[in-house]
């Protein structure tokens, strides 16, 4: 079962031409009757096509007008959502509503975890980098939401690389280190920490909305939408910021 690719477009054009115009808007005009062509896109707004139109279907096939209909037997991705703050209370909300994914609390029976944190855990990220799990991270940096890398073992980077990366760069690594530590102990309970600022609920949602996006990319592909790379949202300016995170050297 085919069906036409997902924003694609097959319409008629002003002169009367037949046109597929593709998600970039590359347009192109098609040659051909008139009568097929109509058959052709209705056809495939159903999901198949019938025998007489192969020939048809096959021209727009390698054109990448035409794709494989989902078969909709696909598993559910099953995440394990774990964080009291209003982004792991959203992305919660979100997975619900996709419609093939669950959010479950036993951390051994999902796909993929999901840590939502305030202010940054490094200890405990850095003790749980190493448990072969698939992995997306949001925290709160000063005002801001920093979201990912989404860790993929042995494909994307993982929350040591990212430490290890941002030390490398940083112009008081000695300092950057120390705030860690003392966030560290504020998570602990032995010195006492600010509340979190959390942002408005728009920004929020967008912090949710890049991990479940990411999640259900992964899912349904090879890689996340954001592979390799760390997102930060800054509710002050509608900014979100990418930042490469590439895998440390193997020693």
């Amino acid at each position: 079962m085919e069906s036409i690719t997902p924003g694609h477009h097959l319409y008629v054009g002003p002169d009367g031409t037949w046109r597929s115009c593709d998600e970039n808007e590359r347009f192109t005009r098609l040659t051909g009757r008139a009568d097929l062509l109509e058959r052709m896109r209705e056809q495939s707004y159903l999901g198949g096509n019938a025998p007489d139109l192969e020939p048809l279907a096959t021209a727009l096939r390698e054109r990448g007008v035409l794709t494989d209909a989902p078969s909709g037997s696909e598993e559910p991705l099953r995440v394990c959502v774990r964080g009291d703050g209003p982004v792991a209370a959203e992305t919660v909300r979100l997975l619900a509503g996709t419609g093939n994914a669950l959010a479950v609390d036993d951390p051994a029976a999902a796909d993929a975890l999901v840590e939502c944190a305030g202010w940054l855990p490094d200890g405990r990220w850095l003790r749980l980098d190493d448990d072969g799990a698939v992995r997306h991270r949001c925290h709160v940096e000063g005002r801001r939401l920093v979201v990912g890398p989404m860790t993929v073992p042995g494909r994307t980077a993982s929350y040591r690389d990212l430490r290890g990366r941002r030390l490398a760069a940083a112009a008081l690594p000695d300092e950057l280190a120390g705030l860690w530590t003392y966030l560290d102990e504020g998570a602990a309970g032995t010195v006492p920490l600010p509340p979190v600022p959390w942002p408005n609920p728009g920004a929020i949602a967008v912090a949710a909305g890049l991990l479940v996006n990411d999640l259900l990319t992964w899912w349904t592909g090879d890689l996340p939408a954001t592979a390799g790379l760390q997102l930060v949202v800054d509710p002050a300016s509608g900014r979100v910021d990418r930042h490469p995170v590439l895998p440390l050297p193997v020693r």
